[in-house]
């Protein structure tokens, strides 16, 4: 690859400049990620948390110095401003080698993700902290079950699929879907849920299920070797949710059904090698296109 084609190397560092652009501001783009501070000082200052970028302050640039006033904020720490607009600059510790500078002088363009909160129990509440790190299995089904999002066709909500491993294809397929009356029953039949997963996996033929909410409303679907299978799996604690349904006041409507195929098509999975698609319903172990190995086969269902 030549100079003309080689790809723009990652910048060194990190650009911003203050609202009027009197001062701009250099630092190390391998800076600390964006840390939060939802103390009462910052939100005095800045009308909501401070985004800060922490960095050596060794390593910070500053250009127009002569427009920053740092004061004293509190016994610890200086702040600073731009004197002609007004922009909140940095922070510092009045001992120590670190400086905090603004995440808001450098634009949208920022290669780091909020890290940290601090001082949450400062926090108003009429704002939510920023969210850190990746979002966990559990944050996701919370946040799909908080606020449901719907269009004149669809409805959304979450989903998760649970499989055996079992590599038969399904000799019966149920179908159910279940409406809660209200978030607190939504979650009491998520825990029903919840147990009857744990039932299912332990059945020798079960094969996975699909299964999830939308706003109040439940579905699952199950895949099983066959109904025998089914039947085991269901006098377990699906048994003890049955009997809540029909001597309880719980639940404001449900449907179940069950099905067996017609036919079952073949499965057919791509080769990495050659790219043709070839018949997996047997599970063959090399091509039979190039001779090449093929991956796993995929579950049925």
């Amino acid at each position: 690859m030549n100079e003309q084609t080689a790809p723009p190397a990652q910048a060194a560092e990190l650009r911003g400049q203050c609202h009027c652009g009197a001062v701009h501001v250099r630092l190390p783009a391998d800076s600390a990620g964006i840390v939060a501070c939802h103390c009462a000082d910052c939100q005095k200052l800045h009308g909501n948390f401070f985004a800060l970028l922490a960095a050596d302050a060794s390593h910070v640039t500053w250009e127009g110095e002569e427009h920053v006033r740092w004061y004293r904020s509190s016994p610890h720490n200086e702040r600073s401003f731009c004197a002609r607009c007004g922009s909140r600059l940095a922070k510092r510790p009045v001992e120590g080698g670190r400086i905090m500078v603004s995440a808001g002088l450098f634009g949208r363009d920022l290669p780091h993700k909020v890290t940290k909160n601090l001082w949450l129990q400062d926090k108003p509440g009429w704002y939510e902290a920023p969210r850190t790190g990746p979002v966990t299995p559990e944050e996701l089904v919370a946040l799909a079950l908080s606020a449901p999002i719907s269009s004149e066709t669809a409805d959304f909500g979450y989903a998760m699929r649970a499989a055996s491993g079992n590599p038969h294809p399904p000799g019966v397929i149920a179908l159910t879907w279940i409406q809660a009356k209200d978030a607190a029953e939504r979650e009491r039949i998520r825990a029903h849920s919840r147990q009857n997963v744990q039932d299912f996996l332990a059945e020798p033929g079960f094969l996975s299920i699909v299964t999830g909410f939308t706003g109040l409303r439940g579905f699952t679907v199950t895949a099983w070797q066959d109904e025998a299978a089914m039947k085991r799996a269901l006098g377990q604690h699906h048994a003890v949710a049955m009997k809540e349904l029909f001597g309880q006041d719980f639940v404001a409507a449900v449907w179940t059904a069950v099905w067996t195929p017609t036919r079952i098509n073949r499965l057919w999975q791509r080769c990495p090698a050659c790219a043709t698609l070839q018949d997996a319903s047997d599970a063959p172990t090399h091509c039979g296109s190039c001779q090449a190995a093929l991956p796993p086969r995929p579950a049925y269902w």
